[in-house]
């Protein structure tokens, strides 16, 4: 379990109750990255530095939520 690092409510979730709050916002998206990319970017943030559990600690997303939208960027330029 882990607390959200950028909320102000400090949350505690569990990977699974983080993993179904990914799954259920993607459903909604459009503009989404091939099954490629998104493996791609994820393998990236999983060795960056800045991740903190399951988020980015430069932006506070979700890092497998943001590297799934085609529209959003590495907030570090990694991909």
């Amino acid at each position: 379990m882990e607390a959200c690092p950028g909320c102000s409510v400090k949350e505690v979730l569990s990977e699974d109750d983080i993993e179904l709050l990914i799954q259920e916002q993607l459903a909604l998206e459009f503009n989404l990255v091939s099954d490629a990319e998104w493996e791609k970017r994820q393998k990236i943030c999983r060795q960056c530095p800045f991740k903190v559990g399951a988020t980015c600690g430069k932006c506070g997303c979700y890092y497998k939520f943001r590297s799934a939208l085609l529209v959003k960027s590495c907030p570090v330029g990694k991909w």
